[in-house]
Protein backbone atom coordinates (compact mmCIF):
# COMPACT_ATOMS: atom_id res chain seq x y z
CA UNK A 1 0.00 0.00 0.00
CA UNK A 2 2.95 2.60 0.77
CA UNK A 3 3.84 2.33 -3.05
CA UNK A 4 1.11 3.29 -4.35
CA UNK A 5 0.78 7.21 -5.26
CA UNK A 6 -3.15 6.66 -5.32
CA UNK A 7 -4.23 7.17 -1.99
CA UNK A 8 -8.34 4.75 -3.14
CA UNK A 9 -5.75 2.47 -4.44
CA UNK A 10 -4.05 2.27 -0.90
CA UNK A 11 -7.20 1.65 0.10
CA UNK A 12 -7.38 -1.18 -1.97
CA UNK A 13 -4.26 -3.02 -1.07
CA UNK A 14 -5.35 -2.56 2.89
CA UNK A 15 -8.47 -4.30 2.02
CA UNK A 16 -6.99 -6.92 0.06
CA UNK A 17 -5.03 -7.54 3.46
CA UNK A 18 -7.88 -8.10 5.51
CA UNK A 19 -9.92 -10.65 3.00
CA UNK A 20 -6.38 -12.40 2.78
CA UNK A 21 -6.44 -13.99 5.95
CA UNK A 22 -10.10 -15.37 5.73
CA UNK A 23 -8.70 -17.80 2.78
CA UNK A 24 -7.06 -20.27 6.01
CA UNK A 25 -9.90 -20.15 8.15
CA UNK A 26 -12.46 -22.69 5.21
CA UNK A 27 -11.59 -25.48 6.99
CA UNK A 28 -10.33 -24.66 10.34
CA UNK A 29 -13.31 -25.58 12.86
CA UNK A 30 -12.09 -27.20 15.79
CA UNK A 31 -12.44 -25.52 19.15
CA UNK A 32 -8.75 -23.64 19.57
CA UNK A 33 -7.21 -23.61 22.97
CA UNK A 34 -8.68 -20.82 25.44
CA UNK A 35 -6.53 -18.28 26.02
CA UNK A 36 -5.68 -17.53 30.09
CA UNK A 37 -5.89 -13.86 31.31
CA UNK A 38 -2.67 -12.38 31.03
CA UNK A 39 -1.37 -14.51 28.04
CA UNK A 40 0.62 -13.01 25.75
CA UNK A 41 2.38 -13.82 22.10
CA UNK A 42 4.74 -12.11 20.10
CA UNK A 43 5.82 -12.66 16.51
CA UNK A 44 8.71 -10.63 15.00
CA UNK A 45 8.52 -10.93 11.21
CA UNK A 46 12.59 -12.64 9.82
CA UNK A 47 12.81 -9.80 7.29
CA UNK A 48 12.33 -7.02 9.53
CA UNK A 49 9.19 -5.74 8.44
CA UNK A 50 6.93 -5.65 11.57
CA UNK A 51 7.00 -6.58 14.78
CA UNK A 52 3.70 -8.16 16.94
CA UNK A 53 2.76 -8.38 20.27
CA UNK A 54 -0.69 -9.15 21.65
CA UNK A 55 -2.57 -9.87 25.30
CA UNK A 56 -5.11 -11.74 26.89
CA UNK A 57 -6.98 -8.90 28.50
CA UNK A 58 -10.41 -10.32 29.21
CA UNK A 59 -11.47 -13.79 30.44
CA UNK A 60 -15.60 -12.72 30.09
CA UNK A 61 -15.71 -12.26 27.19
CA UNK A 62 -12.84 -13.31 26.14
CA UNK A 63 -10.85 -10.88 24.62
CA UNK A 64 -7.10 -10.59 23.17
CA UNK A 65 -5.89 -6.91 21.88
CA UNK A 66 -3.10 -7.15 19.45
CA UNK A 67 -0.45 -4.47 18.49
CA UNK A 68 1.87 -4.43 15.18
CA UNK A 69 4.71 -2.11 14.56
CA UNK A 70 6.96 -1.86 11.48
CA UNK A 71 9.24 0.94 9.41
CA UNK A 72 6.04 0.99 6.99
CA UNK A 73 2.71 0.99 9.22
CA UNK A 74 1.24 0.57 12.58
CA UNK A 75 -1.84 -1.99 12.88
CA UNK A 76 -3.79 -2.62 16.14
CA UNK A 77 -6.79 -4.03 16.91
CA UNK A 78 -8.99 -6.40 19.62
CA UNK A 79 -10.57 -9.89 19.33
CA UNK A 80 -13.90 -8.60 21.05
CA UNK A 81 -17.23 -10.80 19.72
CA UNK A 82 -20.71 -11.31 19.89
CA UNK A 83 -21.79 -15.16 19.66
CA UNK A 84 -25.29 -16.56 19.07
CA UNK A 85 -26.23 -20.42 18.78
CA UNK A 86 -28.88 -21.13 16.62
CA UNK A 87 -28.49 -25.02 17.29
CA UNK A 88 -27.55 -26.07 13.68
CA UNK A 89 -25.63 -23.29 13.49
CA UNK A 90 -23.03 -20.86 15.17
CA UNK A 91 -22.65 -16.69 14.06
CA UNK A 92 -19.50 -14.61 15.96
CA UNK A 93 -19.90 -11.10 15.55
CA UNK A 94 -16.69 -9.08 15.59
CA UNK A 95 -17.25 -5.92 17.56
CA UNK A 96 -15.07 -2.40 17.73
CA UNK A 97 -12.71 -1.15 14.65
CA UNK A 98 -9.48 -2.16 13.46
CA UNK A 99 -7.08 -0.07 12.44
CA UNK A 100 -3.89 0.64 10.18
CA UNK A 101 -1.78 4.04 9.58
CA UNK A 102 0.31 4.18 7.06
CA UNK A 103 3.54 6.28 8.04
CA UNK A 104 4.73 6.96 5.01
CA UNK A 105 1.66 9.48 4.01
CA UNK A 106 0.84 10.05 7.42
CA UNK A 107 -3.13 8.45 6.59
CA UNK A 108 -5.28 6.43 9.25
CA UNK A 109 -7.40 3.54 8.02
CA UNK A 110 -10.26 1.85 10.14
CA UNK A 111 -12.42 -0.82 8.81
CA UNK A 112 -14.87 -3.44 10.68
CA UNK A 113 -14.84 -7.56 9.84
CA UNK A 114 -17.01 -9.84 8.75
CA UNK A 115 -19.57 -11.56 10.38
CA UNK A 116 -18.75 -15.81 10.75
CA UNK A 117 -20.84 -18.61 10.47
CA UNK A 118 -20.58 -22.05 11.13
CA UNK A 119 -23.16 -24.00 9.70
CA UNK A 120 -24.31 -27.78 9.84
CA UNK A 121 -22.78 -28.35 13.34
CA UNK A 122 -25.25 -31.30 13.87
CA UNK A 123 -26.05 -32.79 10.56
CA UNK A 124 -24.04 -32.42 6.75
CA UNK A 125 -20.95 -31.57 6.05
CA UNK A 126 -20.08 -28.25 8.78
CA UNK A 127 -18.40 -25.23 6.97
CA UNK A 128 -17.25 -21.90 8.10
CA UNK A 129 -18.70 -18.86 6.55
CA UNK A 130 -17.78 -15.24 6.09
CA UNK A 131 -20.11 -12.69 5.33
CA UNK A 132 -21.45 -8.66 5.27
CA UNK A 133 -20.97 -5.61 4.87
CA UNK A 134 -17.41 -4.84 5.58
CA UNK A 135 -17.06 -0.89 5.62
CA UNK A 136 -13.44 0.80 5.49
CA UNK A 137 -12.39 4.71 5.97
CA UNK A 138 -9.48 6.68 5.45
CA UNK A 139 -9.94 9.31 8.29
CA UNK A 140 -6.96 11.33 6.78
CA UNK A 141 -8.38 12.15 2.99
CA UNK A 142 -11.94 10.98 3.78
CA UNK A 143 -12.10 8.10 0.93
CA UNK A 144 -14.07 5.31 1.83
CA UNK A 145 -15.03 1.72 0.50
CA UNK A 146 -17.47 -1.17 1.00
CA UNK A 147 -16.82 -4.96 1.16
CA UNK A 148 -20.14 -6.99 0.13
CA UNK A 149 -19.12 -10.47 1.18
CA UNK A 150 -21.79 -13.02 -0.13
CA UNK A 151 -23.65 -15.46 2.25
CA UNK A 152 -23.12 -18.64 1.31
CA UNK A 153 -26.42 -20.19 -0.06
CA UNK A 154 -27.45 -23.82 0.09
CA UNK A 155 -25.98 -24.63 -3.64
CA UNK A 156 -22.64 -23.41 -2.93
CA UNK A 157 -22.33 -21.50 -5.82
CA UNK A 158 -21.98 -17.90 -4.52
CA UNK A 159 -19.62 -19.43 -1.85
CA UNK A 160 -16.37 -16.87 -1.18
CA UNK A 161 -18.00 -14.25 -3.58
CA UNK A 162 -17.34 -10.69 -2.36
CA UNK A 163 -17.92 -7.49 -4.22
CA UNK A 164 -17.38 -3.84 -3.48
CA UNK A 165 -15.87 -0.39 -4.22
CA UNK A 166 -13.91 2.19 -3.36
CA UNK A 167 -15.27 5.93 -3.16
CA UNK A 168 -12.99 8.96 -2.85
CA UNK A 169 -13.97 12.20 -0.82
CA UNK A 170 -16.45 13.42 -3.36
CA UNK A 171 -18.39 10.18 -3.70
CA UNK A 172 -16.91 9.05 -6.88
CA UNK A 173 -16.52 5.63 -7.50
CA UNK A 174 -12.52 5.09 -8.42
CA UNK A 175 -12.88 1.23 -8.43
CA UNK A 176 -15.26 -1.54 -8.30
CA UNK A 177 -14.30 -4.96 -6.15
CA UNK A 178 -14.14 -8.28 -7.77
CA UNK A 179 -12.72 -10.89 -5.67
CA UNK A 180 -13.32 -14.37 -3.60
CA UNK A 181 -12.07 -14.44 0.07
CA UNK A 182 -10.51 -17.87 -0.94
CA UNK A 183 -8.54 -17.45 -3.80
CA UNK A 184 -8.03 -13.63 -5.24
CA UNK A 185 -8.91 -9.79 -4.78
CA UNK A 186 -8.61 -7.56 -8.01
CA UNK A 187 -9.56 -3.98 -8.30
CA UNK A 188 -11.36 -2.47 -11.16
CA UNK A 189 -10.05 0.76 -12.30
CA UNK A 190 -13.98 2.72 -12.62
CA UNK A 191 -12.58 4.66 -14.99
CA UNK A 192 -10.58 2.90 -17.09
CA UNK A 193 -11.73 -0.57 -16.86
CA UNK A 194 -7.74 -1.89 -16.36
CA UNK A 195 -7.80 -4.51 -13.94
CA UNK A 196 -5.60 -5.16 -11.13
CA UNK A 197 -4.67 -7.99 -9.28
CA UNK A 198 -3.87 -7.21 -6.08
CA UNK A 199 -3.97 -10.76 -4.20
CA UNK A 200 -3.68 -14.43 -5.08
CA UNK A 201 -4.18 -17.07 -2.63
CA UNK A 202 -1.68 -20.07 -2.29
CA UNK A 203 -2.40 -23.68 -1.94
CA UNK A 204 -1.90 -25.41 1.69
CA UNK A 205 1.40 -27.20 1.99
CA UNK A 206 1.11 -30.83 1.63
CA UNK A 207 -0.32 -32.47 4.41
CA UNK A 208 -2.66 -29.65 5.51
CA UNK A 209 -5.20 -32.15 6.60
CA UNK A 210 -3.33 -33.71 9.29
CA UNK A 211 -2.01 -30.19 10.69
CA UNK A 212 -5.56 -28.37 11.09
CA UNK A 213 -5.68 -27.06 7.52
CA UNK A 214 -3.19 -24.15 8.73
CA UNK A 215 -1.14 -22.59 6.15
CA UNK A 216 3.10 -22.85 6.20
CA UNK A 217 3.20 -19.17 7.81
CA UNK A 218 0.45 -20.95 10.86
CA UNK A 219 2.68 -23.99 10.97
CA UNK A 220 5.44 -22.17 12.44
CA UNK A 221 4.01 -19.61 15.27
CA UNK A 222 4.47 -21.94 17.87
CA UNK A 223 7.88 -22.75 16.64
CA UNK A 224 10.24 -22.07 19.89
CA UNK A 225 14.13 -23.35 20.10
CA UNK A 226 16.40 -21.99 22.94
CA UNK A 227 17.15 -18.80 22.45
CA UNK A 228 13.65 -18.08 21.82
CA UNK A 229 12.96 -19.08 25.51
CA UNK A 230 15.71 -16.79 26.99
CA UNK A 231 13.77 -13.66 25.62
CA UNK A 232 10.42 -14.84 25.73
CA UNK A 233 8.19 -13.81 29.11
CA UNK A 234 7.10 -16.36 31.13
CA UNK A 235 3.40 -15.55 29.69
CA UNK A 236 4.07 -16.08 25.98
CA UNK A 237 1.31 -18.80 25.01
CA UNK A 238 4.73 -21.13 23.60
CA UNK A 239 5.14 -22.01 26.87
CA UNK A 240 2.20 -24.01 27.77
CA UNK A 241 2.30 -27.17 28.75
CA UNK A 242 -0.94 -28.44 27.72
CA UNK A 243 -0.18 -26.58 24.32
CA UNK A 244 3.30 -27.85 23.78
CA UNK A 245 2.25 -31.67 24.95
CA UNK A 246 -0.79 -32.02 22.24
CA UNK A 247 1.80 -30.83 19.39
CA UNK A 248 3.86 -33.86 20.60
CA UNK A 249 0.89 -35.97 20.81
CA UNK A 250 1.19 -36.50 24.44
CA UNK A 251 -2.96 -36.39 24.41
CA UNK A 252 -3.16 -37.22 28.04
CA UNK A 253 -0.77 -34.99 29.33
CA UNK A 254 -2.24 -32.22 27.57
CA UNK A 255 -5.59 -33.14 29.15
CA UNK A 256 -4.22 -33.18 32.44
CA UNK A 257 -1.95 -30.06 32.16
CA UNK A 258 -5.03 -28.36 30.53
CA UNK A 259 -7.00 -29.03 33.97
CA UNK A 260 -4.32 -27.65 35.99
CA UNK A 261 -3.98 -24.67 34.35
CA UNK A 262 -7.27 -23.97 34.29
CA UNK A 263 -7.77 -24.42 37.67
CA UNK A 264 -4.90 -22.35 38.75
CA UNK A 265 -6.81 -19.86 36.67
CA UNK A 266 -9.65 -19.68 39.08
CA UNK A 267 -7.59 -19.68 42.59
CA UNK A 268 -6.11 -16.36 41.34
CA UNK A 269 -9.64 -15.07 40.11
CA UNK A 270 -11.01 -16.37 43.45
CA UNK A 271 -7.90 -14.80 45.39
CA UNK A 272 -8.14 -11.07 43.50
CA UNK A 273 -12.11 -11.15 44.25
CA UNK A 274 -11.32 -12.07 48.08
CA UNK A 275 -8.91 -9.14 47.67
CA UNK A 276 -11.20 -6.64 46.17
CA UNK A 277 -9.06 -6.29 43.13
CA UNK A 278 -9.09 -7.11 39.25
CA UNK A 279 -6.97 -8.24 36.93
CA UNK A 280 -4.61 -5.53 35.61
CA UNK A 281 -3.15 -5.34 32.22
CA UNK A 282 0.73 -5.08 31.64
CA UNK A 283 1.25 -3.87 27.82
CA UNK A 284 -2.61 -2.95 27.49
CA UNK A 285 -4.76 -0.51 28.66
CA UNK A 286 -8.40 -0.06 28.10
CA UNK A 287 -9.59 2.88 27.03
CA UNK A 288 -12.17 5.66 24.36
CA UNK A 289 -10.99 5.49 20.74
CA UNK A 290 -11.18 8.88 20.04
CA UNK A 291 -12.51 8.24 16.31
CA UNK A 292 -15.05 6.07 16.89
CA UNK A 293 -16.06 6.26 20.65
CA UNK A 294 -15.39 2.87 20.73
CA UNK A 295 -14.01 0.71 23.75
CA UNK A 296 -10.76 0.19 22.84
CA UNK A 297 -7.51 -1.52 24.19
CA UNK A 298 -4.57 0.59 23.43
CA UNK A 299 -0.69 -0.25 23.62
CA UNK A 300 0.84 1.29 26.10
CA UNK A 301 4.51 0.40 25.09
CA UNK A 302 7.53 -0.79 26.85
CA UNK A 303 7.26 -4.76 25.99
CA UNK A 304 9.89 -4.62 23.26
CA UNK A 305 12.14 -2.50 25.66
CA UNK A 306 11.78 -5.02 28.88
CA UNK A 307 12.56 -7.65 26.09
CA UNK A 308 15.79 -6.66 24.93
CA UNK A 309 16.49 -5.88 28.52
CA UNK A 310 15.50 -9.23 29.91
CA UNK A 311 13.12 -7.78 32.27
CA UNK A 312 10.27 -9.78 32.42
CA UNK A 313 10.11 -9.98 36.02
CA UNK A 314 6.86 -8.26 37.20
CA UNK A 315 5.08 -10.69 34.74
CA UNK A 316 2.55 -13.00 35.95
CA UNK A 317 3.47 -16.62 36.63
CA UNK A 318 0.94 -18.56 34.51
CA UNK A 319 2.02 -21.89 33.40
CA UNK A 320 4.05 -23.32 35.97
Amino acid sequence: ANKQNDSCLRMAYIMAFVISYHKSTINRHKKPFNPILGETYEFLAPDGSYKFVSEQVSHHPPISAGHAEGPDFVWYGDTNIKSQFWGKSMEVTPLGTSHVILKKFNEHFTYKRPVTSVQNIIFGKMYIDHHGEVPFNNITTGDSGILDMKKRGWTGSDAYVTTGNIKDKTGKVRYTIDAKWDSYFTVIDAQTKKKIKIWEGKPLPEGNREQFYFSMFARQLNYLHADMVKKLPPTDCRLRPDQRALEYGNNDLAKSEKHRLEEKQRARRKELKEKNEVHKMFWFQETTDSITGEKIYKYKGNYWEKREKGDFKDCLDLFT
